[in-house]
């Protein structure tokens, strides 16, 4: 598809920039040609002028000379036979009969070129024709190379279009290829995510169905699963949602202050109790007060997915590191864990959608959603996140939020 529409594009291109070579060609060589012949033209009006007011013919100067090099008058009586015979050779009379008069005409004769112009007289009261001759093969010459360099480089020109034609709608094309790829894959991992559950609300529901007889107490293990899974779906569905409605630019924030220290102090309250019970601590440290302006309830999601991750990557009698701080420029957060940690190249993937890194590492489970979520509120608050890792040792988050740049 994008093969095709690279083509297309570069089709079009090539197209939109021969037909602008082309007419800016012709202008300029129809302004070049106007001007060549200028001087020329202007030579023979000069002597027609000239003539009429001396009344003084110029000779040619002799048989066997050559037109193509000279201005000559040539004197047609009204029968169109030629009075000065001996100022052109007989071969080239026929081709010089005027039939048009107070106008310049081209004349071809035997692969030379000459503007005419003729006009009526009289000479010794008999009326008569005068057509003045201007040789232009110089100047024809010249414009027929200009025209031959004019068609070489339009087609360099050509070939060049099409070539960067092709380069750049490769590279325009390079970010829409991306978006669609990850779209693409966003698709099959959503389906992926979403079939699981429902494979096994199904294949639990149908054993459920095969013992009506049996009690609740009985089948409570299905009806658990059941529930577990239709948690995660609700959980894998709102996710979804957030991100193509992010991805759309749907979402708002609601911007407005509230103290961030008092925030986290929420959050860590309510997840120490879950990490006591599963022997892990968490601990925060806050500086003085810190306002910050943005979208609480975004934000509070924020801590709580990174948080989330920092439970599941953190092994027992781990120890969660929650700390904000302030600057003469910056806002900061870090969330430090000394968990499982990762490899230097998962790092940069992270953040991915559906992305996990190897499953076999930790007993939570994992939409690989979470993170992605993250990111996109950092963003909207105009925020930069970093990440450390190492593997064994732990992992640590630091985002900044520049104070000066409005969200």
């Amino acid at each position: 598809m994008f093969k095709k529409t690279r083509i297309n594009l570069t089709i079009l291109n090539s197209i939109v920039f021969i037909v602008i070579i082309s007419i800016l060609g012709s202008m300029i060589y129809s302004y070049i040609r106007l001007y060549v012949y200028r001087d020329a033209d202007r030579s023979l009006q000069d002597m027609v002028g000239r003539v009429g007011l001396t009344g003084e013919i110029p000779k040619f100067g002799g048989q066997g000379r050559d037109p193509h090099n000279n201005i000559i008058v040539l004197i047609w009586n009204k029968n169109n036979v030629l009075i000065n015979k001996d100022d052109i050779q007989d071969n080239y009379q026929n081709h010089f009969i005027p039939h048009t008069y107070n106008k310049i005409q081209t004349t071809e004769v035997d692969g030379y070129y000459f503007h005419t112009i003729s006009v009526r007289a009289t000479i010794n009261n008999q009326p008569v024709k005068l057509e003045f001759i201007r040789n232009v093969d110089i100047e024809r010459n010249i414009l027929r190379r200009l025209l031959l360099m004019m068609l070489i480089g339009g087609a360099l020109g050509i070939i060049l279009a099409i070539a960067a034609g092709l380069f750049l709608a490769g590279r325009a094309l390079r970010p829409i290829k991306n978006s669609w790829d990850k779209q693409q894959r966003f698709v099959s991992d959503a389906s992926h995510e979403l079939r699981t559950p429902l494979t096994v609300i199904q294949t639990r529901g149908d054993l459920l169905l095969r013992t009506p007889e049996a009690t609740i107490q009985e089948k409570l293990p299905d009806i658990s699963i059941i529930l577990k899974e239709c948690r995660r779906l609700s959980k894998l569905v709102a996710n979804l949602l957030t991100l193509a409605r992010s991805d759309s630019n749907e979402l708002e924030l609601e911007r407005k202050e509230f103290n961030l220290g008092e925030l986290l102090r929420d959050i860590v309250e309510h997840f120490s109790e879950v990490a006591s019970f599963q022997g892990k601590t968490i601990t925060l440290t806050s500086a003085p007060p810190i306002t910050f302006v943005g979208d609480r309830d975004r934000f509070h999601q924020l801590i709580v997915i990174l948080l989330d991750n920092a439970m599941k990557y953190t092994d027992d009698n781990g120890l969660i590191e929650l700390s904000c701080f302030e600057t003469k420029n910056h806002i900061g957060l870090t969330i430090k864990d000394n968990g499982i940690g990762m490899k230097e190249e998962n790092v940069g993937r992270i953040f991915d959608r559906f992305y996990q890194v190897d499953k076999s590492r930790t007993k939570s489970e994992s939409l690989g959603l979470g993170l992605s979520i993250a990111k996109w509120i950092v963003d909207k608050h105009a925020g930069k996140i970093k990440v450390e890792s190492k593997l064994g040792e732990g992992t640590k988050f630091e985002i900044l939020f520049s104070k000066r740049k409005k969200i």
